[in-house]
């Protein structure tokens, strides 16, 4: 919690001092130390404190309880913005490869559907002619049931 404190209070370039005097418009008697002490973990904050901060910063009472969870491994404001920095960049590169695979995937699918198109108007035209021929359709019939059986189930 005290971790919190000190980037919100960072995040919004707020002195120590300027946290305690906030506080005091909500009735309490904090200085510069409370806050100094709060921040550095030396001092056990009360639980309507706590819902006072969260309303003075403006979020959940419960962003002070999850640090614990998420395992930050900075401790100040300049490393938790090299964080969101690198993460950032990370999600834009992983974004972009995904947009690719995505595009390859419809440009893939759509050039299967013009081959599947196709393949199945020769088989018509085949068939059709070979009902007119039934000579040809004896000498093909072997290799049209081979493809027929070869052919992908259509949707």
């Amino acid at each position: 919690m005290a971790r919190q404190v000190r980037l919100l209070r960072q995040g919004r370039s707020w002195s120590q001092q300027e946290v305690a005097e906030k506080m005091r418009a909500y009735g309490y008697r904090w200085s510069q130390a409370t806050v100094t002490r709060l921040e550095s973990a030396s001092r056990p904050i009360r639980l309507n404190e706590l819902a006072d901060l969260a309303i003075l910063f403006g979020v959940p009472v419960a962003q002070f309880l999850e640090s614990r969870d998420l395992n930050f491994e900075w401790d100040d404001l300049e490393a938790l913005e090299s964080e969101i920095a690198a993460l950032t960049k990370e999600r834009d590169v992983l974004k972009a490869e995904l947009d690719e695979k995505r595009y390859l995937a419809r440009a893939a699918a759509e050039r299967e559907g013009v081959a599947a198109a196709a393949l199945a108007r020769v088989n018509g035209r085949l068939g059709a002619l070979l009902r007119w021929h039934p000579r040809a359709a004896e000498a093909h019939v072997g290799q049209l049931m081979a493809a027929l059986d070869n052919e992908p189930a259509q949707p």
